[in-house]
């Protein structure tokens, strides 16, 4: 193992087998990957399934990268499902991401399908359950009047319990500001807005920068956005330089089959970061410094 940037570093977002989606390894792998790179720890994120159960047979074979697991509240979990979340809670998991494949935003999106254009893998999942005569239903946060479900609380109530990691998924704006607002007022003390830079949930710099100040929450830049094209390099550096790395954390939402591995993605993120003008000291702060608090601060 060479010292690196990388090392002692955490990618808070990267989707590990065994899934419905095709990804280039599992767990295992990771955590061996990881570990051979020098990084100190990783969050598998599944928008499917639990992965705290994974994340502890992880540790017991790689103890030298701490594996931790996550929940993504999607129908698969049940949506706003507090008996999930504390499950996974008690189980040692972690992180609690909001909805990504079944946000509103997501089932409207196979209302316009683009004939021969590129799409997701979980949109023709959406796709197959409605050919299959399931009902899509959106994974609802906010009633008529723009106010947090009840649901939705008592999810917030477990997190702040146990002391979780709040992710705000794919959620839109507007639902995050509420969301955020009333996870605050529960006592939630960790939060992270994911995918601040991306058209799924662009949040302006002065969004970012009323939620930092409101509640002290990190902003997520993720390496396969800018790598697949889906954000423009430029907005993603404009953005970081405008926030801070103070409140910055860089995962690498890395895993895709096609793509890089999840360490090789971190390190040229890195690399790129540096390039740009940005410190070595902040860079350590956004995949080492700042997720090492938010996992284990």
């Amino acid at each position: 193992m060479s010292d690196t940037i990388i090392t002692g570093a955490y990618d808070m977002h990267i989707h590990t087998g065994p899934d419905i989606m095709d990804r280039k390894m599992d767990f295992l792998v990771q955590a061996e990957r990881a570990a051979k790179a020098g990084m100190a720890g990783y969050v598998i994120k599944s928008h499917y399934f639990t992965s705290s159960s994974w994340a502890k047979v992880a540790n017991d074979r790689f103890p030298d990268c701490q594996t931790f697991g996550s929940i993504v509240l999607n129908n698969s979990v049940g949506g706003m499902n507090a008996f999930a979340v504390d499950a996974v809670a008690r189980d040692g998991g972690k992180v609690v991401w909001f909805p990504t494949v079944d946000t509103v935003a997501a089932i409207k999106t196979t209302e316009n399908i683009e004939e021969g254009g590129r799409r997701p893998h979980w949109l023709d999942i959406l796709l197959s359950l409605q050919a299959d005569g399931i009902t899509l239903q959106p994974v609802q946060l906010l009633d008529d009047d723009g106010k947090v479900l009840p649901e939705v609380i008592e999810v917030l109530d477990v997190i702040a319990r146990y002391d979780m990691i709040l992710c705000t998924g794919h959620i839109s704006v507007r639902e995050a500001k509420e969301v955020l607002k009333m996870a605050h007022e529960r006592g939630v003390q960790r939060i992270v807005c994911t995918h601040v830079d991306s058209k799924l949930c662009f949040y302006q710099i002065e969004e970012q920068l009323e939620v930092i100040k409101k509640y002290g929450a990190y902003m997520e830049h993720c390496a396969n956005s800018c790598t697949t094209g889906k954000v423009p390099w430029d907005v993603c550096l404009a953005q970081i330089k405008a926030i801070g790395c103070e409140h910055i954390v860089i995962s690498t939402d890395l895993g895709q089959a096609k793509h890089k591995y999840p360490d090789e993605g971190l390190l040229d993120f890195a690399n790129w970061m540096l390039e740009n003008g940005i410190s070595e000291t902040d860079v350590r702060k956004t995949i080492r410094d700042n997720p090492r608090q938010l996992l284990l601060g």
